[in-house]
């Protein structure tokens, strides 16, 4: 047994429509039942003392399980009828129940005027919750069958929009086992040709809200289904994202002793930033390359970068560039490397690459006694080895890798 309670400002279209071809009538009360026109006029009449009210229609239709159907005599039918609408607070008022016959699921249709005998207003405040819980209280009394909802559904008998809205229904909850936020869910139902819409709190832009979007028709996630609204989807998120760790821990656990033995056969190559380098990348680095990593961790833990990475020329301390490290720049009285101008800034002593006369290189010492200095030092000795094994003669011209054309002298 499902029921929907609908609001309505006409009750030409919603008797009209109840009164179809199929249809039987099966109880009146306070109306003329001649003919579908009287029932119209007996309603409007009522209706008309309270012309202030926006939406006098009342509209309810209750669905029952296939499985009730040798029990749905047209007077259990009026039974049920009734004691939903006692249990709903629907009372002396104008009223219709009608039987429709077109579908294999035994419903009937509810018609009732909401400003009541005495011109007083019928309630529909918390009506949503007040139908789950009227419904399965008169499932349990009389022993009705509880249907699986949108599962029973025969989608092929469905017509736009309703048919947009079960197929969103279906992809959602066949993907929301795998989504952990919703990226994870806008992703995945796009593959399936549904649009994802987040609306954003205005002050935080935290978001608040969700609709999906398919062939042009558009449902609120809650219009979807209850349990598609953006609450409810963080709930299975954050769920979801928990199963994931456990599963995750467990597999580690699961596989500790085998990894642990592989580690102790394996040479160890280092970390930078939290992450562990292969061999490829640790010989990259050796032998004065450079790398980059993604989502390493900051010094203080407190956030995640990416970067390249290359090593002083002792070969003992890492450091990270945002731009390729073999890139020149203009620094001081030379063009030299990304990565020297860093070293040099950081207090290190490097044998830098510098761009010299014709097109060649050169290859010249640089450092900076304090890193406060504005200008930094030069040798073409090594300045860090002992006195005894600098040369003490005038330097050699530095190296020039490419044939220097028209060089100044």
């Amino acid at each position: 047994m499902i029921a929907k309670n609908i609001k309505g400002k006409s009750f030409k279209g919603c008797v009209s429509y109840v009164m179809n071809e199929t249809a039987v009538l099966l109880e009146a009360e306070g109306v003329f039942a001649d003919n579908t026109k009287s029932m119209i006029r007996s309603f409007a009449m009522q209706r008309s003392g309270r012309k202030e009210i926006k939406q006098p229609v009342g509209h309810i239709p209750i669905s029952f399980s296939p499985e009730d159907s040798h029990r749905l005599t047209d007077s259990f039918m009026v039974q049920l009828a009734k004691e939903y609408m006692q249990e709903m607070g629907i009372q002396n008022t104008q009223y219709i129940i009608v039987r429709h016959n077109n579908t294999d699921n035994p419903h009937l249709h509810i018609v009732y005027n909401r400003i009541d005998n005495n011109l007083k207003l019928i309630s529909v405040n918390n009506d949503y919750k007040r139908n789950i819980k009227t419904c399965k209280k008169l499932k349990d009394r009389h022993g009705l069958t509880y249907g699986e909802g949108k599962e029973k559904v025969k989608r092929e008998k469905l017509n736009d929009p309703d048919k947009v809205k079960y197929y969103m229904y279906d992809a959602i909850k066949a993907v929301l086992p795998d989504c952990k936020n919703p990226a994870d869910l806008k992703s995945l139902l796009k593959q399936a040709g549904i649009e994802t819409e987040f609306k954003l709190r205005r002050t935080t832009g935290e978001i608040e809200g969700i609709s999906f979007r398919c062939d042009g028709i558009c449902f609120k996630g809650s219009e979807v289904d209850r349990k598609f609204s953006y609450a409810n989807l963080k709930k299975e998120f954050l769920i979801n994202a928990d199963i994931e760790e456990k599963r995750i821990k467990e597999v580690r656990e699961e596989q500790a002793p085998q990894y642990r033995q592989q580690a102790e056969n394996k040479p160890k190559n280092p970390a930078i930033g939290g992450i562990g380098l292969d061999s490829g990348q640790w010989q990259t680095l050796r032998e004065g390359g450079f790398i980059y990593l993604e989502n390493m961790t900051c010094g203080d833990g407190k956030g995640m970068f990416s970067s390249y990475v290359f090593l002083s020329d002792e070969k003992n301390k890492a450091f990270f560039s945002d731009r390729n490290p073999d890139e020149f720049v203009k620094y001081g009285k030379y063009e030299m490397r990304i990565r020297d101008r860093i070293l040099i800034e950081n207090g290190c002593v490097t044998k830098a690459k510098v761009k010299w006369y014709g097109g060649g290189f050169a290859y010249p010492y640089l450092w900076k006694t304090d890193q406060r200095d504005t200008e930094y030092k030069e040798s073409w000795n090594d300045p860090r080895l002992p006195k005894a094994q600098k040369v003490e003669k005038k330097p050699e011209p530095p190296v020039i890798l490419k044939k220097n054309r028209g060089r100044k002298r």
